[in-house]
């Protein structure tokens, strides 16, 4: 069965505009690096970078909890369950 298929039979997706969220974390590790690696403070004995990197692992944590939760919201868990149940294969009768 394709998606289009799929979605035709369950209706459309729901709007997730939340998503953009998600590059938030790629800015942060990649976007900034130039910005980084100029600092010379020393926070817990450790080099600025590592720090950074270290920092960046906890907010993807928490960018990747955000758009869970507004997944849930946007009723991402029903489009879920129809999927399942419309991929599953069917028994066969006795």
């Amino acid at each position: 069965m394709t998606t289009q298929t799929w979605r035709a039979d369950v209706g459309p997706a729901p709007k997730r505009p939340h998503l953009v969220l998600l590059a938030l974390p790629f800015i942060w590790q990649v976007g900034c690096i130039p910005l980084v690696n100029e600092v010379a403070l020393r926070p817990f004995g450790m080099p600025f970078p590592m720090v950074w990197q270290m920092a960046g692992v906890a907010f993807a944590s928490l960018i990747f909890a955000l758009v869970f939760h507004l997944d849930r919201r946007a009723g991402l868990e029903e489009e879920e369950a129809a999927f399942i149940a419309a991929t599953m294969p069917r028994k066969a009768a006795p």
